[in-house]
């Protein structure tokens, strides 16, 4: 963060280096806000300005690492300070608190199962990946799926705005859909639309925080690996693949689709939603390169581009739309297809 206009221009014109930045304190200010999500600093001071006296005894702290913690927070824009109190600024209030109705808190805490999976230097060395899901444990998982949904509530109106939904849609297959948050969405909008929610670990809905909409009643959960659960022909509508398929590599994405197009009606819809890798080098943008490197090592994966993504639907006997880019996050794109009304006859 520049500081002064000497330091704004230092950083423009290269004379100060950023990547000691990067790599010094970019780790220390992310150390720092997970620190204060997790022992509850932000949620204490959504109810009010606080000393350090007072958050240290509340969130049960030691008063002198508080008072390291606040001010550090503090430099970095995240809290006030006057009369001797620290609060939140408008920034950390809207985002931070988990009761917030923006909160990402959740997704906050999801960064600390990121951190155990970053080991790029052993991934560099030997091309070996390690097995993110099969190496969470009950406790992460939960973690885990909150932290999506947090994520998931910062784009989830507008996915379900831009999803096609065929007329009189009765049936909804979220494939990795985790929390559910997606299907809720989708019921709520679509009062006739049933869901049924298929992943390697499912959440409670209390756990989940988002058992407070009639719609749950039309989601079912069910523990299962896509990639080889039974799905019923002709069966569904709908079929969302959400936030998936980095975590697969081609030959696997291939036989889902394939599952999945045979799990459609004639006139549905496989909607894939996922961050799309640039088609060049030359277009490669920061939070999808960043992101392709990291499931490469968590995963033994990488982000697909939106052509990958058609020729796999269209090698399923699906008609591919235009990738429709998120607001929020451009480099997420919801990527359609859908089965055609005479795929019998077509041969399909």
């Amino acid at each position: 963060m520049p500081e002064t206009v000497a330091e704004w221009i230092g950083l423009k014109l290269g004379f100060i280096p950023r990547p000691l930045g990067d790599v010094f304190l970019g780790p220390l200010l992310a150390r720092t806000v997970l620190a204060a999500s997790s022992l509850g600093v932000f949620d204490l001071l959504a109810h009010g300005p606080r000393t350090v006296e007072q958050v240290s005894a509340e969130c049960g702290n030691h008063t002198t690492a508080a008072s390291k913690l606040l001010r550090a927070l503090y430099a970095s824009g995240y809290l006030t300070w006057r009369n001797g109190r620290y609060g939140l600024t408008r920034m950390a209030k809207r985002w931070l608190p988990s009761r917030s109705p923006a909160s990402i808190h959740f997704a906050i805490l999801h960064r600390e199962i990121d951190f155990r999976f970053m080991d790029f230097e052993r991934y560099l060395r030997t091309g070996e990946a390690r097995d993110f899901h099969q190496e969470l444990g009950e406790e992460e998982w939960v973690r885990y799926h909150l932290g999506q949904a947090s994520q998931a509530r910062l784009i989830v109106q507008e996915v379900v705005r831009r999803i096609p939904v065929p007329a009189g849609a009765s049936k909804m297959l979220d494939l990795g859909g985790g929390h559910g948050l997606y299907s809720r969405a989708m019921s709520e909008r679509y009062p006739g639309l049933h869901s049924t929610v298929m992943d390697l670990a499912t959440p409670l809905l209390q756990e989940t925080s988002m058992a407070d909409s009639g719609a749950d009643a039309r989601v079912r959960f069910q523990k299962a690996d896509i990639l080889t659960a039974p799905l019923d022909a002709e069966s569904a509508d709908l079929v969302l693949v959400a936030n998936v398929i980095h975590h697969f590599d081609e030959s696997a994405n291939r036989r889902l689709f394939r599952r999945a197009a045979g799990a459609l009606r004639p006139g549905g819809f496989l909607v894939v939603l996922d961050v799309t890798r640039a088609g060049s080098i030359s277009e490669s943008h920061q939070i999808e390169a960043l992101m392709d490197l990291y499931f490469g090592a968590a995963s033994g994966a990488q982000l697909w581009t939106v052509t990958e993504i058609q020729s796999w639907q269209q090698e399923a006997g699906l008609l591919p739309f235009s990738p429709v880019a998120l607001r929020l996050l451009p480099d997420c794109k919801i990527q359609s297809a859908r089965k055609p009304m005479d795929h019998l006859k077509a041969g399909c």
